[in-house]
């Protein structure tokens, strides 16, 4: 029930969402009695939308995500594992093409091939169901094998997660199938601005891990320059505000150690 109000609240929440139903409700209001009220509704809109088309305020926050946790340089010699967050497979279209298609958090998968071979003796899994709420079906755990093929990664080490539709079930049905110590913990890797709210649902569960936050998509200047990329402001927007807001709502729901989870 959780996953199913989660994925409709998010869909009427996200800022492009909010923008969109603003107009529109908006321009069927000035056709109406309540012209002024719409007119200012979709002023408003218009106004939001512009601020976001110029001003990179997701990109800014999207920044600072990122920045929480510094890159790894160096791995202690004790580690229990690796694990690698799901979300760089799209299963439908590997389904529907009959051809592994992966999306832009590629490097997941990438550096997590890569320090499976550094450290041959340790466990590695993949976890990685449907996020989707359409298509519970397909599932990227599924065609995890396509891809690691690809890369030359040695199957039989992997340890393939399939059934988590999110984060906070990434960590507790992969909890279930690994031994955690405490004084080895896993090396974690997933999206730099994925990070905060990951490592703290895996606090939260008792699971230590280093992260390794990849996938980064912007630069590590603190300053910024106007931008007039519409689509590119309101994605960076929606994607912080994913994050924040789902870090609040595992802390608030006592999924999460804390707020917003530092080093």
């Amino acid at each position: 029930m959780y996953f199913i109000l989660s994925k409709v609240m998010w869909f009427l929440l996200k800022p492009s969402m909010v923008m969109f139903l603003g107009m529109t409700v908006g321009f069927i209001l000035v056709l109406t009695r309540f012209r002024r009220a719409g007119l200012m509704l979709f002023g408003v809109s218009i106004l939001t939308l512009w601020a976001v088309t110029v001003i990179p305020i997701g990109e800014m926050m999207i920044r600072d995500l990122e920045e929480r946790f510094p890159k790894q340089t160096e791995l202690p010699e004790k580690i229990g594992g690796i694990i690698v967050l799901g979300g760089s497979i799209n299963p439908v279209i590997s389904r529907e093409r009959g051809q592994i298609a992966v999306d832009s958090s590629m490097e997941r998968l990438l550096f997590f091939a890569m320090l499976g071979d550094t450290r041959p003796g340790v466990p590695l899994v993949f976890t990685g169901g449907a996020g989707s709420l359409f298509a519970q079906d397909a599932k990227e755990g599924h065609y995890f094998k396509d891809l690691a093929d690809l890369l030359n990664l040695d199957m039989s080490r992997v340890i393939v997660e399939s059934e988590s539709r999110n984060t906070m079930e990434n960590v507790v049905f992969s909890r279930k199938l690994v031994t955690v110590e405490a004084d080895r913990p896993w090396v974690m890797i997933t999206s730099a601005r994925h990070m905060p709210r990951a490592v703290g649902l895996f606090r939260k569960q008792g699971w230590p891990v280093i992260p390794y936050p990849v996938d980064y998509i912007t630069l590590p200047t603190r300053g910024w320059t106007l931008s007039l990329e519409n689509l590119g402001g309101q994605s960076m927007l929606d994607a912080a505000v994913h994050e924040f807001l789902g870090m609040t709502v595992a802390y608030v729901l006592g999924r999460s150690d804390s707020l917003y989870p530092a080093p």
